[in-house]
């Protein structure tokens, strides 16, 4: 028999009456199979009331308990007229739930809360006694938080009597009610109390109970097991060791201590690289299940998070599952669309922007929600291909005028109008949602009411002023809601979280999750008051918090026989990959043989192929149309560093789609300085430059630079961030180009500008081709010391370029390759249409300006002729030749 049949079996041999007896419990989910074991039973009575102990302590409290929302505002309330008046909302809400949270475990656990106050607010004033502190210092951070146990101090007096005034109460209220008022509890005659199931009581809680024990008829049942209730060591029985002390159990029995945790079991523990390869173990180890052994199984998830992956492992062969848990609402596809609807609000909010930011409008335009429409499909292009990073209020109503989702985009005099809003959306489309798409029509009845709710607890409080601070009450109440899953609550397979396993039994137990970090979560406390302290006064800290998740987790396991433990052994992130401790304590104490197994997915997960696109007759067409139109080196250099984007752009003409910038791309980075170089030495083509010529043009730079952003470029973006940063190194890397000229004029040398942005053609005739026409544009054109040099600008960062004749056979392999098929271009086309008897090329990089000009050379020579040149050439050609041969694939680059 498993610990409920056995409790339901002592109250029935009892003889009582069940009809004036209460059933206390940890929780709400044994309740139904308490049920269900009276109707086995045959029992024909009246079943006993049951109670939650948290039910229990609100039945017999004078105080009713506040909800978190109404709590803070109440805080805050007493926080602005005693503490600090000029405390903004949005800052309050930052610190005051941990706060709050700590008068709550201080309430919950001791007899004397101001006393532990005090003696926070003492630790203070010793740590900061050395501190002269007088009006110069008050505006400091420092000593604005130097007495904030002070402070709290006067919070938790003022807010525990505003709340009792008003017959409200904390959790620890509630229960400090109860407990001094014991003996004023009015319990009717041969009324019975039965505690069922207890591990981690609080003291209060422990005072109501013994004060039970003492007055009325009370039983106490415990689900103990020898093998850690009588090891010291063993911290799954910390608790319950304390219990065997009560005087209670000098004259009775400790119901009950079994040794189940010796009966044989099997254990194995299954070592996994993902959470998705836990729950495809768990599925296929289901799926070995018959369905008898299935309604004595219990699937237990102490990562919550794994949910979905698990439900979609769940053989199909299982007609029977109920999950307990729900799924939370705050990962589901709604929760993503409002998400994106606060953050637009509050990013203009908190910018002063004119505009709605541009990724938000987009992302709500576009998400799955909305359906897909022609007006909202033309306005996203508009906004991609205009840049628009803000988008005008004027533009949106323009153009989305006749959409139900303009609303989204509106100015909103106060927050809560936003709210209204938005229940009236999630009202309209619950109804118009079709019943083929349940969840989804569920979602939006959900949403709607927690907007409901909050409009309902905000009102049309001042206090909520922005629409950040409305986000922190949306996300409190969205965090703790759940859509339940249906399915049958006594048959079948059980999948729950391991709180919810509380008094339940199972033969079978397949636990996901289990890694140290989430069982136990160890030291994750959220709190102000020190760990030292909370030891000092028995409040519960992380120990005590490992410890209750150790029972649980030994309690599970001293039921069952065959137990399936799998924990992720992935490092990634937080994620340690680390197995929980309790795996390596059953390892190394309990004595069983533990089965280790490493688990691999061997799902559907191939490694993609190399894209590789036969020449078809079809697409050979479309090549040669390509050979009639003429090419240039950049074609050539996406050839070689992608066929397959050489092939969508160029034969396909597919381009990528355009993008939005708010922070300046590399591509306009470069454009910024060329047009402004072009700007500057444009006006002295075939003039020889002089240091008056680059003087003048170290004063006109900048004016320059700022009319190329005014005119092609979003001139707001570039007044902050780092955008201006970007048009600051702009500037220098100008500037420092012009100094270089100067430099080597001043060097004895002579530079006369022969040509900028100089457009060139020229063809030649390969075989088995016929004549190609060539094109390109040189970026600087310029004779040094009487010997042409074709400049190339770049932004990129250029290694020497120094290449040998003996490895040109190998040159597609070098780094600098791209640049070799650039400048050996620009030096064909030059010397082909006889420009020139004899030229230099190279590569001006933007990332070392002062250095000059990096110079193409061959076995040290770096001054070309055209018999040089032709031969060099080949080494460039052979792309186009291979472009246009039919047997030689488009195959994808690593």
């Amino acid at each position: 028999m498993n610990f409920i049949e056995n409790v339901i079996n002592a109250l029935l041999d009892k003889n009582l009456d069940l009809s004036k007896t209460n059933l206390i419990l940890p929780s709400k989910r044994p309740i139904i199979f308490f049920k269900k074991y009276f109707a086995e039973q045959k029992y024909n009575g009246f079943i006993p009331a049951f109670f939650t102990i948290e039910d229990f302590i609100s039945k017999y409290s004078d105080l009713i308990q506040i909800e978190n929302i109404p709590l803070w505002f109440e805080a805050y309330k007493i926080q602005k007229e005693y503490i600090n008046p000029e405390e903004k909302f949005e800052d309050f809400l930052k610190w005051i739930p941990t706060l709050l949270n700590d008068f709550n475990d201080i309430e919950t656990f001791s007899d004397h809360p101001l006393k532990i106050i005090e003696h926070l607010s003492s630790i203070e004033r010793i740590e900061n006694w050395g501190e002269s502190l007088n009006s110069q210092h008050q505006d400091k951070l420092f000593f604005k938080n130097i007495k904030f146990w002070e402070n709290n101090l006067i919070l938790y007096k003022k807010l525990t009597q505003s709340l009792k005034e008003k017959g409200l109460g904390t959790k620890g209220m509630l229960i400090t009610s109860v407990v001094e008022n014991l003996k004023t509890i009015s319990i009717p005659q041969k009324e019975n109390f039965v505690f069922v199931g207890f591990n981690a009581l609080t003291p209060k809680e422990e005072k109501i109970i013994k004060y039970f024990i003492s007055n009325f008829n009370t039983f106490l049942y415990w689900d103990a097991d020898s093998y850690y209730l009588n090891n010291p060591t063993q911290e799954a029985g910390y608790f319950l060791r304390n219990y065997l002390k009560w005087n209670y159990y000098a004259s009775r029995d400790f119901q009950w201590i079994q040794n189940n945790f010796k009966e044989p079991k099997i254990i194995n523990v299954i070592s996994t690289s993902q959470e998705v390869t836990q729950a495809k173990y768990a599925g296929n180890l289901l799926n070995t299940f018959s369905n008898k052994e299935l309604k004595n199984t219990a699937l237990i998830l102490c990562d919550e998070t794994i949910l979905p992956s698990v439900i979609e492992s769940l053989p199909k062969n299982i007609q029977k599952v109920n999950i307990t848990m729900g799924y939370s609402l705050k990962n589901s596809l709604l929760a993503s669309f409002f998400k994106q609807i606060f953050q637009l609000h509050i990013f203009k909010e908190k910018n002063n922007s004119k505009g709605f930011y541009f990724e938000d409008v987009i992302n709500i335009l576009t998400h799955s929600i909305i359906n897909s429409d022609p007006i909202i499909s033309n306005f996203v292009n508009e906004i991609k291909q205009s840049n628009r990073v803000f988008i005008s209020d004027s533009l949106i109503y323009k153009q989305l005028s006749n959409l139900n989702i303009l609303f989204i985009f509106k100015e909103y005099s106060s927050p809560i109008h936003l709210l209204i809003k938005l229940k009236e959306f999630c009202e309209i489309m619950h109804e118009e949602t079709k019943e083929t798409e349940p969840i989804l029509k569920e979602n939006f009845l959900r949403f709607k009411n927690i907007f409901s709710q909050l409009i309902f607890q905000l009102g049309e409080n001042p206090i909520i002023d922005s629409f950040s601070v409305l986000q922190t009450f949306y996300h409190h109440l969205l965090n703790n809601e759940k859509i339940d899953f249906i399915g049958e609550p006594l048959e079948g397979l059980q999948l729950m979280g391991l709180l919810e396993s509380r008094l339940l039994s199972f033969k079978n137990i397949i636990m996901l999750g289990v890694n140290e970090g989430i069982l136990p979560a160890g030291k994750t406390d959220n709190s102000f008051i020190p760990f030292d302290v909370k030891k000092n006064y028995n409040i519960n800290t992380y120990l005590e918090n490992d410890a209750i998740y150790a029972y649980h987790f030994y309690r599970l396991l001293q039921h069952a026989e065959n137990i399936t433990l799998l924990y992720n052994n992935y490092t990634e992130g937080i994620n340690s990959g680390e197995k929980s401790r309790f795996i390596s304590q059953l390892q190394f104490e309990s004595g069983y043989q533990i089965n280790e197994i490493v688990a691999t997915y061997s799902g559907n997960l191939q490694k993609n192929k190399k894209l590789s696109i036969l020449k078809t007759p079809v697409l050979m067409k479309a090549i040669n149309e390509w050979l009639q139109e003429p090419i240039s080196p950049t074609h050539l250099t996406n050839y070689h560093y992608n066929p397959i984007i050489f092939y969508i752009q160029k034969i396909l003409h597919l381009e990528k789609e355009q993008e939005i910038e708010e922070e300046i791309s590399p591509l306009n980075y470069g454009n910024l300085i060329h047009h402004t170089l072009e700007s500057l030495y444009s006006p002295y083509k075939e003039k020889q430059l002089s240091i008056d010529i680059l003087e003048q043009m170290l004063k006109e730079y900048p004016l320059k630079l700022n009319t190329y952003i005014n005119q092609n470029l979003n001139k707001d973006l570039f007044e902050r961030g780092h955008n201006y940063l970007q048009k600051l190194l702009a500037e220098k890397t100008v500037e420092k180009i012009i100094l270089r000229d100067i430099t080597d004029i001043k060097n004895g040398n002579t530079i006369f500008i022969k040509d900028i942005e100089k457009r060139l053609f020229s063809k030649i005739t390969l075989d088995h081709i016929g004549e190609i026409h060539l094109k390109g544009f040189v970026d600087r054109w310029d004779i040094f010391n009487g010997q042409n040099r074709i400049i190339d600008y770049k932004t990129s960062s250029v290694n020497p370029l120094k290449f040998k004749y003996e490895k040109i056979d190998k040159i597609r392999e070098n780094n600098n390759y791209k640049f070799f098929i650039q400048l050996i271009f620009y030096a064909y086309m030059i010397l082909n249409e006889k420009m020139s008897e004899t030229v230099k090329v190279g590569i001006w990089s933007f990332k070392k300006p002062f250095k000059g000009l990096e110079i193409l050379s061959m076995d040290n020579n770096d001054v070309f002729t055209y018999s040089e040149v032709i031969t060099l050439f080949k080494n460039v050609t052979f792309l186009i030749e291979e472009i246009a041969n039919p047997n030689i694939p488009f195959s994808e680059k690593d």
